[in-house]
């Protein structure tokens, strides 16, 4: 299993990007077999490509954990990404990021991409980075983990 993080070319992408002034504007969970989960308009998915529903010729940089993860945190992590699956994608805190608007009220049943991510990595203990409510994290933060490093990049088709 490995994050991968999109550095997307849409202009909703290159606003994230802007704003967040990171190369990347996207974050999904990718399984050894091409199964991705990720929090997508309009809601938590699971697609079989990295490319599905992406603009072709988008930069995917693929993240993996250092130590790997055992097989039970994994399979734990897989679980809880799909017991999402369904959840609304949550705009308001994709506008935050875009306003800078510094806090909001926490809308539980809502999810955006970098915020599903590091919030199952911490539900099994994986602190991606201390102290850090996942809500709070864009997807260049998930790259800036000391506990991953970037293992491959592909380009969407």
């Amino acid at each position: 299993m490995r994050i991968a993080l999109y550095q997307g070319t849409s202009w909703i992408s290159r606003l994230i990007r802007w704003q967040t002034r990171s190369s990347y504007s996207h974050a999904a969970w990718l399984a050894d077999n091409g199964d991705v989960i990720e929090a997508w308009q309009p809601c938590v998915r699971l697609v079989h490509s990295l490319s599905e529903q992406h603009t072709p010729g988008t930069v995917v940089d693929l993240f993996e954990f250092i130590e790997p993860l055992t097989k039970l945190k994994a399979e734990r992590i897989w679980r809880l990404a799909m017991k999402t699956l369904g959840t609304p994608y949550d705009y308001v805190s994709v506008l935050r990021f875009i306003s800078r608007r510094s806090s909001r009220e926490r809308w539980e049943a809502n999810l955006f991409c970098s915020e599903l991510v590091f919030g199952n990595c911490w539900d099994v203990g994986v602190e991606l980075l201390a102290r850090t409510e996942a809500y709070r994290v864009p997807p260049d933060w998930i790259a800036r983990s000391p506990l991953l490093r970037l293992s491959e990049t592909v380009v969407t088709t």
